[in-house]
C-alpha cells in the first residue's frame, strides 16, 4: 500500500466514524430513557387491574400502600432486581401488583398512592396514583425523573395523557 492509500482509508474510516458514532450514541440514551416509559406504562397497566379487579372484604376499588423506590438508588449499569424479595421497600405492593420486570433495570421505581385500601372511588375528593421512575444514567449524581399519573375514578383508573419528564438527559 502506497501512502495516499493509507491516507485515502483513514479518511475514509474516519468519515464513517463521523457519522455511526454519534447515531449509535443517540441509540443507546434512547434504549436508556425507554426502559422508564415502558416499565412505568407496565406498572400503571397492573395497577389499574388490581383496582378493577380486587376486592377486600366485599369492597371494590382497592390499592395496596406504597412501595419503593426499588432498587433503593438508581445504577448506570443494568442490575437484575427482584422487586419481591423481602429487603426492598414495599415488597408485598409488588406482589399484590404483580409489577416484577423481566430485564434488568437501571432507575429506580416508586408506586405512590394518595390512599390505600378499599373504597377509594367513594370518597368526595379525587384519589390519585403516582408511577415514578429516577435514574442517574451517567454516574453524575443527577438524576432524571419520569413520572406517570392516574385518578381513581368509580368506572376505573384513569392515566393521564402526558408522561412527565425532568432532566430527561440530565
Amino acid at each position: 500500500m502506497s501512502l495516499i492509500e493509507v491516507a485515502l482509508l483513514l479518511c475514509l474510516i474516519g468519515i464513517l466514524l463521523a457519522v455511526f458514532v454519534p447515531t449509535f450514541v443517540a441509540r443507546v440514551r434512547t434504549n436508556k430513557i425507554s426502559e422508564a416509559s415502558e416499565l412505568l406504562q407496565e406498572m400503571s397497566d397492573r395497577a389499574a387491574a388490581y383496582y378493577a379487579t380486587s376486592w377486600g372484604g366485599g369492597n371494590r376499588h382497592c390499592l395496596p400502600p406504597s412501595a419503593g423506590p426499588t432498587p433503593a438508588a438508581p445504577t448506570v449499569d443494568l442490575v437484575e432486581i427482584d422487586f419481591f424479595a423481602p429487603d426492598h421497600a414495599g415488597h408485598a405492593s409488588w406482589e399484590a401488583l404483580d409489577f416484577q420486570p423481566d430485564r434488568p433495570v437501571r432507575y429506580s421505581y416508586s408506586y405512590t398512592p394518595s390512599g390505600d385500601g378499599c373504597d377509594l372511588a367513594s370518597g368526595d375528593d379525587l384519589a390519585s396514583v403516582s408511577f415514578r421512575a429516577e435514574g442517574d444514567l451517567d454516574g453524575d449524581g443527577v438524576r432524571s425523573t419520569f413520572e406517570r399519573r392516574a385518578t381513581l375514578e368509580a368506572d376505573g383508573l384513569k392515566p393521564a395523557d402526558a408522561l412527565r419528564i425532568h432532566q430527561r438527559i440530565e
